[in-house]
Parts: structure tokens; C-alpha cells; sequence
């Protein structure tokens, strides 16, 4: 029986059949990029989520025939171009998703045009470097003084240099540079959790950026009883993947697994702070590498920092200590922690802090990793993040959270341009378990 729409089964991923001669086959890549896209023009639900939507429907609207017959091949790449690969048409909106008969998957088929073109050599110099998470993040971490000067908004002439170097807009925020951090904390033996291990994937942007986010997490974790040690080899891969590397993230999977995997014993989890790495541990790198032992048992051990601290609260209970903060949060669910599918762990979680209300917001922020920053994509990236900012600023709490900092920073910006004698400016942004070591009194936030 198939998948009748609006049916209650969860969506089912294919296997990304990268290895394969077909995956690379140009003209059965059109067909099937003809046979998605004629069902989204005929369905139409996804037409606010992102800019690849209308621009895919305009495209088919304003053809000689009104339909896909009529529309050339080499026009579908700026729908290509405009998906930020948040996942929120496969995961929320997409009635038509496997198990249905349609098989439709937009974020897959994006990836499958971009890996053909990063073969073909179409992606530039400049997209590559901003990719290189690593060099580029130890090489800032030990100039920060200088580093921080340059991406700085108000270094003009360094933005300017910036913009014209790697095409990165001299309007958007960049995440500063941050001294390492140093596992420096007491584990609490009087904890109800006391006994356990676990293992905390600090991430390229905790170690290199917000390493506040790690110290945070570390502290919170271990005054809960956890025996939590640091670990970190390389990015994730995102950012590759989202320019269609796979090769490089496959390397980046099989490094990593192979390193972490051993470390792991029963009853171990990897957490991540980070959504996006979350993801990738569990769904990105097991549809790339399905019969890898090493990145199929990573897989099923990693959580997210805000799914195991609800777990941990629901099994043994958090360790004392949380006390009230001196006002209300609203958080942001960015949309790799809703593509989890875990559910809003992040309010959850924020709630166990005494007489405090949170609200939720679950919109994209529009800032979609490195794609967000480009300067072809800026505006866009504000356009679609704008109605997120805006509830946001409704709500006017003293804590704003995201569960993603690179989102939170961008829906910052925004506010700063929707500001008004109705909507105030939003606060400087923190992680969820930034919050939660707030309130624990390890921070000053």
C-alpha cells in the first residue's frame, strides 16, 4: 500500500546512491530532476519555505507552455543554487516523501546536481577556501587579534578586501575568533547521574569560535555526574556537502568514525552542541557511507547536547542547583534540530529552569551555513529569515537562544534592520546550554 498523502508514516530516506554510474548520469539526472520538480509545480506547498521554491514555479509560469516541456535544462540552476539544504521540505512540509510512491527528496536532488558539478569543476576557487573549516579556523584562532579585526562590520576596507577575495558579503556577520578551551571542571560525585561516561564532539565552531558553547556544555555536564571528555578531528563536512565535496566528506567520515568509534563502550554517547554536526553523525553520513560499521555505530550513538540532557532528566534526574533567571527566553529551533527529529529538545530542556517561560520559534532563519554569508545570497538569506526575526522580536523576552549561533547571530542582523518604536532590537544571542550553566551560576551572561 503506498503512502497516501498525508499519511502518518515517517518519511524514509534513500540510500544516496553517490557511488553508482547512474548518480553521475546527466541525462537520467534531468529526467528525475524533471519528475521531482513536476510534482512540487503541481503541489505547490513548499512555495515559502526558501527562495528555491518560487523561483522554480515562477520558472514553469512564465514558460512558452506553462509547464516543463517548455523549460530548458540549464535554467534549473538558480533553483539549484538557492537551497540552503536546510531540509524542512523533506522533513516537515512534503507530503510526497519516500514511503510515498513519488519518492520526492528536493534536498538530495539539490546535492546530486552540485556533486556533478563540483566533478565537472564548476565550483570556484573562492566557495572552496570558505569551505576549508579547519585551516581557516586554526590559522584565525592564532592571529584572533588580527583575525578579529578583519571580519569585523566595522572594518570597511578589510570587508571590502574580504568581499572582493572570497565573495563574502561585507554586510554579513562573521563569527569571531575565541581563545581554546581547557577541560578544567570538578565532575560532581553527589549527582544522580554520577558513573556515566560520555564524549563531546566540541565541533570547528566551538573550537575555533564559541568556545564558550563547549565550556558551557562541559560544565554542565559534569556537574550533572558525567564523566565527559572532549573530542575533535576535523569538521563534520557540511560545509562540503553543501557544495557537493562528497569525496572530502566521505574522508571526513571515515577519519572521524574510525578515531571515535573505539573510544566508545556500551552506554557512551557522542554529543553534539552543534545541530548540524548532530545530523551528519546520524542521517548525512550513513545515506553516503550505509555499509561503513564505524560511521553506522557513530550514528546510533550520537545525540544532541539538548536531547541528552532531557534524557538524562527523565531517567536519574539533573544534579541541584538550577535556579531562576532574571527573565523569560524565546528560542529558536534552527531547522537542522527540527531535521532530527527529536522533537523541541531545546525548550524542553530550557523549562527545567525554575519560573521561567519559554517560547518557541520553529522558522528558518534564512541564513543556511556558508550560504547565507555569499554576497549573491545575502539579501535573500535576510528575506527569508526576516518573519522568524520579527516573532521573535514580538515576544521581547530578556533571553534570546538558538539552537544554531550562526543563525542566532543572522536573525540579530535582522533585527537591527526591522527595529521599531513596536519591535526592539534582539539581545546578544546564546546556545540553549549556555542557559543552563547560566543557571547553574557557571556563567555571567
Amino acid at each position: 500500500m503506498s503512502n497516501g498523502e498525508g499519511g502518518l508514516r515517517a518519511p524514509v530516506r534513500d540510500i544516496v546512491a553517490w557511488q553508482d554510474e547512474d548518480y553521475w548520469d546527466e541525462e537520467k539526472l534531468d529526467e528525475e530532476t524533471r519528475r521531482q520538480f513536476d510534482v512540487c509545480h503541481g503541489c505547490r506547498r513548499c512555495f515559502n519555505l526558501c527562495d528555491s521554491f518560487p523561483k522554480l514555479f515562477d520558472l514553469i509560469d512564465e514558460s512558452e507552455t506553462y509547464e516543463l516541456d517548455s523549460v530548458k535544462s540549464e535554467d534549473f540552476k538558480p533553483i539549484v543554487d538557492a537551497c540552503t539544504m536546510c531540509d524542512m521540505c523533506f522533513m516537515v512540509t512534503c507530503p510526497y516523501v519516500p514511503p510515498h510512491e513519488f519518492a520526492i527528496d528536493i534536498p538530495k536532488l539539490m546535492l546530486r546536481h552540485r556533486a556533478k558539478d563540483f566533478r565537472k569543476g564548476k565550483v570556484g576557487f573562492k566557495e572552496k577556501q570558505i569551505s576549508k573549516i579547519d585551516r581557516n579556523g586554526k590559522l584565525g584562532q592564532k592571529t584572533r587579534v588580527v583575525s578579529n579585526s578583519i571580519v569585523s562590520l566595522k572594518n570597511k576596507p578589510a570587508r571590502y578586501v574580504l568581499e572582493k577575495a572570497l565573495n563574502i558579503s561585507k554586510e554579513a556577520k562573521l563569527p569571531k575568533f575565541a581563545k581554546p578551551f581547557k577541560e578544567t571542571f570538578p565532575i560532581n560525585t553527589e549527582a544522580p547521574s554520577f558513573g556515566k561516561k560520555a564524549i563531546l564532539f566540541s565541533t570547528c565552531y566551538g573550537s575555533y569560535h564559541n568556545t564558550e558553547i563547549i565550556a558551557s556544555a562541559y560544565k554542565v555536564l559534569r556537574h550533572n555526574g558525567i564523566d565527559v571528555s572532549l573530542f575533535y578531528d576535523g569538521c563534520c563536512g557540511m560545509p562540503q556537502l553543501e557544495q557537493g565535496n562528497i569525496e572530502k566528506v566521505m574522508d571526513q567520515a571515515k577519519n572521524i568514525s574510525s578515531k571515535i568509534v573505539p573510544l566508545l563502550s556500551e552506554g557512551v554517547p557522542v554529543i553534539a552542541p552543534i545541530p548540524s554536526c548532530a545530523l551528519m553523525f546520524k542521517t548525512e553520513w550513513p545515506l553516503l557511507l550505509p555499509n561503513n560499521k564505524n560511521v553506522l555505530t557513530l550514528s546510533k550513538n550520537t545525540m544532541d547536547i539538548d536531547e541528552y540532557m532531557i534524557q538524562i532528566s527523565e531517567t536519574e534526574g539533573l544534579a541541584d542547583g538550577l535556579v531562576a533567571l532574571e527573565g523569560d527566553i524565546t528560542v529558536h529551533m534552527a531547522c537542522h534540530s527540527r531535521a532530527q527529529n527529536i522533537g523541541p529538545k531545546s525548550a524542553q530542556m530550557l523549562r527545567l529552569i525554575p519560573n521561567t517561560k519559554v517560547n518557541i520559534i520553529e522558522r528558518c532563519s534564512g541564513h543556511g551555513g556558508s550560504w547565507g554569508v555569499k554576497k549573491e545570497n545575502f539579501d535573500t538569506a535576510l528575506k527569508v529569515g526576516k518573519n522568524s526575526a520579527k516573532s521573535i522580536m514580538k515576544y521581547d523576552t530578556k533571553y534570546f537562544a538558538s539552537t544554531c549561533p550562526l543563525a542566532g547571530d543572522h536573525l540579530v542582523q535582522i533585527s537591527e534592520k526591522e527595529k521599531n518604536k513596536d519591535l526592539k532590537e534582539l539581545k546578544e544571542p546564546s546556545h540553549p546550554i549556555e542557559l543552563i550553566a547560566l543557571a547553574y551560576n557557571f556563567n555571567n551572561k
